[in-house]
């Protein structure tokens, strides 16, 4: 911690710590390495706010399971563990998630969920309003359905109703919320991106199925820009001492080294989870010992 951040926190007071975890699916993987690197620095969030699949592992360490856990349970699980193509009617998507709604538990342990004193923020997207929700375990209990919501990709996978509301995927509307993290009153934040799109030189794509996938990054990665910048002038407003209700916000961010294929987002494969597990521990390591 430098002499403004000191200064800025408190000497004495330790920062409340968060960890975003975005949402792309089988790329889930890469935050289960980061987490792997966290926990053995010691690096322990008090707060997890996720979207999609960062809401699958943000659920999980919250629950308690360990970064062990959370490997071992992205190591065993396949595409036929979270998907199957739809056989009923009416048609909704292209999948039927009923194989996720198993293998959740597989992840999280929802009876600790209940008990935890960590908090957990979790993002979906509510169809009728257009609004984006976050269930907070202070205020509901986190269920498979919770879960399955922030999950939803809109045509490839249903739906999932809660009460009188359906949901889709939080990521239609902040696949990365920095902003839930901070409005919970995180001062340490450390975000994890599954796309490099932002953090890194990215050449025109040549194909067709290259350029949709750069568009859809480019897309989800929206939010997360502007919740960069509101960051940045809450930080200017703390040092000026006009912002009372924040203390000074550092934000660590961890992004792919390399580029991860779209096709990962539906894709569950051991061997690749492997590798993407691997390469998260490395990046967090590279980034966040180069800061400290």
């Amino acid at each position: 911690m430098d002499t403004e951040q000191r200064w800025l926190w408190g000497a004495k007071e330790k920062p409340v710590r968060a960890l975003v975890l975005s949402g792309g699916g089988g790329r889930g993987a890469y935050e289960c390495g980061v987490y792997k690197y966290m926990e053995g620095a010691g690096l322990i969030p008090d707060i997890l706010v996720g979207t999609s699949i960062g809401a699958i592992n943000a659920a999980a360490i919250a629950s308690g399971k360990t970064a062990r856990d959370l490997e071992t349970a992205w190591l065993s699980t396949r595409t036929r563990d979270i998907q199957r193509f739809w056989r009923l009617r009416p048609w909704r998507s292209i999948y039927d998630t009923s194989p996720w709604a198993r293998t959740l538990h597989r992840f999280i342990d929802f009876d600790a969920l209940a008990r935890t004193e960590k908090r957990l923020l979790i993002t979906a997207t509510e169809v009728e309003k257009g609004d984006l929700r976050i269930f907070d375990n202070r205020e509901v209990e986190i269920t498979p359905a919770h879960v399955l919501a922030s999950c939803s990709i809109p045509l490839v996978y249903p739906w999932t109703r809660i009460g009188d509301y359906h949901y889709w995927d939080g990521a239609v509307m902040a696949n990365t919320p920095l902003s839930v993290a901070i409005d919970a009153g995180a001062d340490e934040v450390y975000v994890v991106l599954l796309s490099p799109v932002g953090e890194r030189y990215i050449p025109p794509p040549r194909w067709p199925w290259q350029a949709f996938a750069v568009m859809l990054d480019l897309a989800l990665s929206a939010t997360f820009e502007n919740d960069i910048k509101q960051l940045e002038r809450i930080n200017q407003l703390v040092a000026q001492q006009m912002d009372e209700k924040h203390r000074y916000i550092r934000c660590r961010v961890i992004v792919p080294s390399r580029e991860i294929g779209l096709l990962q987002i539906l894709r569950y494969d051991p061997r690749t989870s492997r590798e993407l597990i691997d390469l998260g521990y490395q990046d967090a390591r590279q980034a966040l010992e180069e800061k400290n």
